[in-house]
């Protein structure tokens, strides 16, 4: 990316996070949302703390069951995945995850690129996958999602698309001489095709998405009870799945700020939340 481009980047991220955030703050007390905050549970935000890391362990366990035999501590892929989400979160466009989980584990790790690769494709798809079937069921208990949830259905299924193609790159290397060109694409192939052959492991991995992700919706719901929101454990699973979704895809300030807020704001708004309360 050449140097205008990323400050072109970066300036349409940071005006992105402020229209979000000052559409979310538009009209709000400030002194309820202290007082909301002065007044929380102080247990509550420690067990959504607690399920939030337990969540993000169970993430780095199925990380390290698609690299298969390979000595790859869950502790390990724990902090290279949050260091990389870290400066994720410090960037107006998140795309710095994958270049620095691929410069850690191979340099640092000596695990061979092509397979990070493809640990990392089938790792997106499944959460997208997840993410798509919670949407689907979403609309289907609370109709009134449906023009809040659907243009994430469009853009999370456009994603899908775009790893299958990445997942069937290998096999379309051997009709294109093009894609035969890339660096590394017939290592990839084999990654992919190992990943794709362990079937019972893919299960197991596909379950531990489920997992920590619905561990997700209970972080939510405590933090809620814990600050007098009354929302459903249905209802704040929703909230959590789709702030985040939303925060991770559209470009916005370091930390998601106003993007993340917005979709809060939004959605909780659906069940008659307030504002500066949401």
């Amino acid at each position: 990316m050449t140097l205008k481009l990323r400050q072109v980047t970066v300036a349409f991220g940071f005006a992105v996070g402020l229209l979000f955030g000052a559409y979310a703050i538009r009209g709000i007390e400030w002194a309820d949302v202290r007082g909301q905050i002065a007044s929380a549970s102080p247990v509550a935000v420690v067990i959504a703390v607690a399920l939030t890391l337990g969540s993000a362990y169970v993430r780095a366990l199925r990380w390290r069951l698609l690299f298969g035999g390979r000595s790859v501590r869950t502790s390990r892929l724990f902090l290279v995945e949050n260091a990389a989400l870290g400066l994720n979160n410090v960037s107006p466009v998140r795309l710095l995850d994958e270049p620095a989980i691929m410069t850690m584990l191979t340099l640092r790790d000596g695990i061979p690129g092509p397979l990070v690769v493809a640990t990392l494709v089938m790792s997106r798809m499944q959460d997208l996958a997840l993410t798509l079937l919670f949407a689907v069921v979403s609309i289907a208990l609370e109709p009134t999602l449906s023009a809040r949830v659907i243009p994430a259905l469009v853009t999370g299924t456009a994603f899908i698309v775009l790893f299958v193609g990445l997942l069937n790159l290998g096999r379309l290397a051997r009709r294109s001489s093009l894609v035969r060109r890339i660096p590394g694409i017939h290592n990839y192939r084999e990654a992919v095709e190992t990943l794709l052959a362990r079937k019972r492991m893919l299960m197991t991995t596909v379950l531990l998405t489920g997992t920590y992700w619905l561990m997700l919706g209970p972080m939510a719901y405590i933090l809620a009870q814990g600050m007098e929101v009354e929302l459903s454990l249905l209802q704040a699973t929703m909230l959590i799945f789709g702030a985040i979704f939303f925060a991770t895809a559209v470009p916005g300030l370091p930390g998601a700020l106003g993007t993340f807020e917005v979709a809060v704001v939004e959605l909780a708004g659906i069940w008659g939340v307030a504002p500066a309360l949401a």
